[in-house]
């Protein structure tokens, strides 16, 4: 994610320029912790996404309040741990807040294009509309969205990108700050690298010709996993599509970020770049091997070569393939530039408390499970106060306090891992660091007994892991 300054033309546009910024929130749908040229993939071309970074802040321990679509975006919006309620109902709740309806209240212009996946049938909700947004063209939703011949194109998801592009050039073009004097909120939800893939051929020919060498991959995790998809296709056309898939992403972005300095907006915008999860598929689809049908049928249409970078597991672990994830600032007005940021630890959850201190807001009277790290945005370390929990496949559930992560699985089974030394979890310490165990099982079994079981959603989450 990305944060950008404006400058407007009059003294009162420019008082809320200096505590206001505009706010471009890109969240990518299943691309990996190392699926950009600058957090290590050895394929992926992403310049414009790199030079943001080169520009702004790239963190390297940041994490989504769950391994998987619906409940991620959940997080980011209501500052939750979806556990505590979104399973119950599948729902962001209108008359709770929410990102979207806290800065509308001050003030901003709001629009969402993209994937919503935050609201299931019509019972509480009947568009993202009712969130605070303004203008809103989304997938998975109940508002204004694609014809079922569009969407049945064969290059559809391949060109969506750019046409949600369009939309928010056209929209900017429509609310320019510099005019209005009314700073912007966007959420622009994409859908690369979600499957099923299938780039176009001027897309594909950019990497025409890629051969995959697994030792271009340092984690002998990702190595592994790389020879099982190899068993049933062609891993070089297969990365040949992701990679191009990603880098249409980038291209399309930098198409964006060029109109906003051309417009004069880059210096007081925040642009933040990010993932809902780790790569695809379903790491419960490699475990049991039922992900190989697909891959024979499609070898290289499906997201099926991500790269978790250095992390175990994939989508829907809460191991950290699943929930660790690219995230990257940008705000040239505030924050500096070239940093890596390899202390602070920062989750979804923190996005609404920390747009409410960046844009000078109170909170509202709610449980938050985040904290604002505007500091950490501005480019200083910041220690996290808070844990970070993860409820997850209907029986497990984590916790990561500073860099020490608990997983209590639904067989009462228990792990310790400490991430500073150990990233891929390969180390479980239990029975090294008993005392550790003790306290953060119990933080683990505090937090399952606040919660509703997962015996009593399960029902509710047939189906919707896409």
């Amino acid at each position: 994610m990305f944060l950008l300054v404006l400058i407007f033309p009059n003294a009162h546009a420019q008082k809320n320029s200096e505590t206001r910024p505009n706010i471009l929130f890109i969240l990518s749908d299943d691309l990996g912790a190392g699926d950009l040229a600058c957090t290590g993939h050895p394929y992926a071309r992403t310049p414009n996404i790199d030079r943001l970074a080169e520009n702004g802040v790239r963190f390297e321990k940041a994490y989504m309040a769950a391994s998987w679509c619906s409940p991620s975006r959940y997080g980011l919006m209501r500052g939750q741990f979806p556990g505590r309620k979104f399973y119950a109902t599948h729902n962001l709740m209108p008359d709770e807040p929410s990102v979207t309806s806290l800065v509308k209240k001050a003030g901003y212009s709001t629009a969402h294009f993209g994937k919503w996946h935050m609201n299931q049938g019509t019972l509480y909700s009947q568009s993202p509309g009712d969130f605070g947004i303004d203008k809103h063209f989304t997938t998975s939703s109940n508002g204004p969205g694609w014809t079922r011949e569009e969407i049945n194109d064969k290059y559809f998801r391949a060109t969506s990108t750019g046409k949600y592009v369009d939309m928010v050039i056209d929209w900017i073009g429509e609310n320019n700050p510099n005019e209005t004097g009314k700073p912007f909120y966007i959420n622009l939800w994409v859908s690369p690298t979600h499957s099923y893939i299938n780039p176009t051929p001027e897309q594909l020919a950019k990497y025409d010709g890629l051969k995959v060498n697994l030792e271009d991959f340092k984690n002998p995790l990702q190595q592994e996993f790389l020879k099982f998809v190899a068993q049933y296709g062609d891993i070089n056309k297969a990365m040949q599509a992701y990679c191009a898939d990603v880098t249409n992403l980038d291209d399309e972005l930098g198409r964006l970020f060029a109109f906003l300095k051309d417009n004069g907006l880059t210096e007081n915008t925040m642009i933040v770049f990010s993932s809902d999860n780790g790569p695809g598929p379903l790491t419960g689809q490699v475990k049991t091997g039922t992900v190989v049908e697909r891959y024979k049928k499609m070898p290289t249409l499906l997201n099926n070569v991500g790269s978790a970078g250095d992390y175990r597991d994939r989508k829907l672990s809460i191991h950290d393939g699943g929930t660790h994830v690219p995230f990257i600032v940008s705000w040239p007005a505030k924050a500096p530039k070239g940093k890596v940021n390899s202390n602070s630890i920062i989750c979804g959850v923190d996005w609404l408390p920390t747009i409410a201190s960046i844009c000078g807001l109170e909170l509202p009277d709610a449980n938050f499970d985040g904290q604002s790290v505007k500091n950490a945005f501005l480019g200083e370390n910041v220690k996290r106060e808070k844990p970070i929990f993860w409820y997850e496949n209907f029986n497990s559930c984590a916790v990561l306090q500073n860099e020490w992560k608990g997983i209590l699985d639904g067989e009462g089974k228990f792990a310790l891992f400490y991430l500073k030394n150990d990233p891929s979890e390969s180390r479980n310490l239990k029975s090294e660091e008993p005392e550790k165990a003790k306290d953060i099982k119990a933080m683990i079994e505090d937090f399952l007994a606040s919660v509703p079981t997962m015996k009593e959603n399960k029902e509710n989450m047939k189906g919707i892991h896409d």
